[in-house]
């Protein structure tokens, strides 16, 4: 349960971190970047100048920080919203049978024929076992799977998970974010085996009933080299992604860095209806030149086919 659980507290730290400076970032975009439409005659001014718009290195950091603000944003609620959408789909098409006690715990059966058993529900998680999996079983394996459920409810892991995709996803230039997620999944499987062997006083059931799952659909299932050594008898190992948090640990000083700068220096604010006006101008002069360029390259090519195709 100890690295299980400073796993998880390392990947909060880390996530918590990371919005802080993504806070930072925010307030210094929020006080370099305007957004207020400009006067008429600025506007004027902007879309008679075709040139490469004038904008200060403190301007250009505001409207970077900004949009990795706003990326982060977005990534948390597109996460969430799938991960969602995908848990409440998933439960909502089972074909629920009864609720049943095993082993003191209050089990959902679905009328399934695939031998399966999981933990569903962030609040309140419960424990689902399919009807194969009741058929497929005896009593003590029956007990151990039930256990193995019982203990990431207890400990609310579907909750920790979504919070880890979370945060992996929406602090994407962390990259020991997505790992560390990784890692405290896979030790919260083991913590839960673990106390299904200390439940049944021996690795004997769980292992019986994880090959049974195995059986019925490997590519479903699948047993992971790592259980397998565990229920042997082998430690866990930490695994933690020392040179990912290194360069983690290095982005972040980095974009507080920045955001910190750019909030003491930025004497102007970067007006970002002018910059687009003038950045349209710009590209309308542009696209001449570039869609000439593109007319004649593809004449010259079909001039060449024209000629191969006539040699041969």
């Amino acid at each position: 349960m100890g690295k299980v659980r400073a796993v998880f507290l390392l990947q909060v730290s880390l996530g918590v971190a990371g919005v802080a400076s993504v806070g930072l970032a925010l307030a210094a975009a929020v006080g370099g970047v305007s957004l207020r439409p400009p006067s008429p005659e600025a506007l004027w001014a902007a879309c008679q100048a075709v040139v490469i718009p004038d904008v200060s290195l403190a301007g250009a950091l505001s409207l970077v920080l900004g949009m990795l603000s706003f990326a982060v944003i977005g990534l948390a609620l597109t996460s969430a919203w799938r991960q969602l959408r995908a848990s409440r789909r998933f439960v909502r098409a089972l074909d629920i049978v009864e609720r049943r006690s095993v082993g003191g715990a209050t089990v959902t059966v679905a009328d399934e024929q695939q031998p399966v058993a999981f933990c569903a529900g962030l609040i309140s998680p419960r424990i689902y076992v399919s009807s194969g999996a009741l058929a497929a079983l005896d009593g003590d394996e029956l007990q151990a799977v039930v256990t193995h459920e019982r203990h990431h409810a207890r400990h609310h892991d579907p909750l920790r998970i979504f919070v880890a995709r979370v945060l992996a996803d929406a602090l994407f230039f962390l990259p020991a974010a997505r790992r560390l997620g990784e890692r405290y999944a896979s030790l919260a499987e083991l913590a839960a085996d673990r106390a299904a062997v200390r439940a049944a006083g021996n690795a004997a059931p769980l292992a019986s009933a994880l090959l049974s799952f195995e059986a019925a659909d490997p590519a479903v299932v699948g047993i992971a080299p790592e259980r397998v050594d565990h229920l042997m008898g082998q430690r866990a190992a930490w695994e933690l992604p020392v040179m990912l948090l290194a360069w983690s640990s290095i982005a972040l000083v980095a974009v507080a860095a920045v955001a910190l700068r750019v909030s003491a220096t930025a004497s102007t604010e970067l007006n970002v209806p002018l910059l687009f006006a003038q950045s349209c101008m710009l590209a309308m002069a542009v696209a001449p030149l570039a869609i000439g360029g593109f007319l004649l390259a593809r004449r010259r090519t079909r001039s060449a086919r024209s000629g191969a195709s006539t040699t041969g």
